[in-house]
C-alpha cells in the first residue's frame, strides 16, 4: 500500500524523468549515487539547522565502515530551517524508497510497531537520551514486507535480512 506522500513522490519523480520500478529493486548505481548525495545533503542542513557542525571520522570493522560523529556546536539553531529540512529528510527517504519501487505503508508500520518494542525488558536510555534495546530484540520483519510486494531475488539480486 502507498501512502498520499508517496504517490505525490511517484508523481514528482515522473515528471523529473526518474525512475519509478513497480515492485520492489535495487536501482542502478547513477540512482543509488543521487539517493545517497540527496540524503547526506539534506541531513548536514538539518544539522545545521539545529545549530551543529559536524566531523566524522571512519574507520573499517569487520568488513563494516563505523562512523564516530562529533558535533560542535557553532550557529544559532533556525526553527523554519529544521522543519523545513525534516520535512525535506522525509522528500528525500520516501523517494529513495519510490525508486527501490518500496511502498511505504507496509514498511512504515512493520517498524513503528517494532520501535515499541524497544521498550522491552533489559532496554535502557543511555546518558545522551538515545533508546539502547533489549538484548534479545528482534529486528523487523523487512524481508517479509519486501517479498510480499513480490520482490524477485532471480531479477533483482539477493538481500539480507
Amino acid at each position: 500500500m502507498k501512502s498520499e506522500h508517496y504517490c505525490k513522490l511517484e508523481q514528482f519523480m515522473k515528471l523529473a524523468g526518474q525512475e519509478r520500478p513497480k515492485t520492489p529493486k535495487i536501482p542502478s548505481r547513477e540512482v543509488r549515487k543521487l539517493r545517497a548525495k540527496l540524503i547526506f545533503e539534506e541531513c548536514l542542513e538539518t544539522i545545521t539547522a539545529l545549530g551543529f557542525a559536524v566531523i566524522t571520522l571512519n574507520e573499517r570493522v569487520d568488513g563494516k565502515t563505523v562512523y564516530h560523529p562529533t558535533f560542535i556546536e557553532d550557529e544559532e539553531p533556525n526553527l523554519i530551517e529544521i522543519a523545513d529540512g525534516c520535512a525535506d529528510i522525509k522528500v528525500i527517504a520516501t523517494g529513495t524508497l519510490v525508486a527501490c519501487g518500496i511502498h511505504d505503508v507496509e514498511l512504515q508500520n512493520e517498524v513503528d510497531k517494532n520501535n515499541l518494542t524497544k521498550f522491552g525488558k533489559g532496554h535502557r536510555i543511555r546518558e545522551d537520551g538515545k533508546l539502547i534495546k533489549p538484548p534479545n530484540h528482534q529486528p523487523p520483519d523487512i524481508a517479509k514486507i519486501l517479498k510480499d510486494q513480490v520482490y524477485s531475488e532471480e531479477e533483482n539480486g539477493r538481500f539480507d535480512s
